[in-house]
């Protein structure tokens, strides 16, 4: 599964995304504009994201990013941003690619993690069942 989203939430927040680009089988299901990816089968998933934030200020600019397995932020997957100091410099991108074993029921998320008003305008996830 491949989606896509655009928010203009700031700080910590949940990713909505609102395109479903690529569908196959049913191992999992989204709402497009939810933030929520249901887990309709057990199995190994090889997720990927890509997590593009901005700030409209120049200054002290760092975000984080972490996937949610029913709520609960998963540590082993906490992705950090270096942190950027008087620069013109106020966008930066997060990719990151794990493989989690989840089950029926799971719902999964990606969450933006900043102290600072960054905004998330664009991110993606790719999301495939491998075993």
């Amino acid at each position: 599964m491949q989606i896509r989203g655009d928010n203009t939430a700031l700080g910590t927040t949940t990713i909505k995304f609102s395109q479903n680009e690529i569908v196959e089988g049913t191992a999992l299901s989204h709402t497009e504009g939810s933030s929520e990816i249901n887990i309709n089968e057990t199995g190994i998933y090889q997720i990927s994201y890509q997590l593009y934030g901005v700030q409209d200020v120049t200054g002290t600019f760092n975000f984080n990013a972490v996937l949610l397995v029913n709520n609960t932020a998963l540590n082993n997957t906490f992705n950090e941003s270096p942190v950027i100091r008087n620069s013109t410099s106020n966008r930066m991108t997060l990719t990151s690619t794990v493989i989690l074993r989840l089950n029926a029921g799971d719902t999964l998320e990606l969450q933006g993690v900043s102290i600072e008003d960054i905004r998330y305008d664009n991110a993606r996830i790719d999301i495939e069942k491998i075993g």
